[in-house]
């Protein structure tokens, strides 16, 4: 796992492109639009910023998540085990992984490698929310030791106002 660099970004979105297109032609709708999110934009951002992690095999990325402390107002309502301080609570964004490495395992080494990351920045907890129809991440999660902390209603732009489960790591 390395950390993106800004000579990486249009390789990395041509990822994401890949990515929201099978989930949109023979995978899970969860409502990823390539022109919302995650978009050009959020990839510059992420990158930028030094939050976007990626893995590679055979020289091309297979995995990529953005790791930082941004999350929306929604997250200070629940009943967290770690509850701050935020600077040191981890958030995961656009986790994603190729279709063809899926059933590999590389998902949950990729958790594996996030959660180090996280710790050895000083980070207590990992919070993030997953869709309520995107039961195969959900799985993920739980199956690598993640507790389902609320199930609650927020928006975002790209799929307006859904159900969200609150999703927590301890670290």
């Amino acid at each position: 796992m390395e950390i993106a660099k800004k000579t990486e970004i249009k390789e990395v979105f041509d990822f994401y492109q890949t990515i929201v297109e099978y989930m949109n032609t023979k995978g899970l709708r969860i409502g990823w639009n390539i022109d919302k999110y995650p978009n050009l934009e959020f990839v510059e951002n992420m990158i930028s910023s030094g939050d976007m992690l990626i893995v590679r095999k055979n020289g091309n990325i297979v995995c990529a998540a953005a790791i930082n402390h941004n999350v929306n107002p929604e997250y200070n309502d629940i009943d967290w085990d770690i509850k701050g301080p935020a600077e040191n609570i981890s958030s995961i964004h656009a986790l994603a992984v190729s279709p063809d490495c899926r059933g590999q395992g590389f998902s949950d080494k990729f958790l594996l490698e996030i959660e180090e990351y996280c710790r050895n920045r000083g980070d207590l907890a990992i919070h993030f929310d997953v869709i309520d129809i995107n039961t195969p991440a959900y799985d993920l999660y739980i199956r690598n030791g993640y507790t389902d902390k609320a199930k609650i209603e927020m928006y975002y732009e790209v799929v307006g106002y859904k159900y969200f489960h609150m999703i927590e790591k301890v670290l």
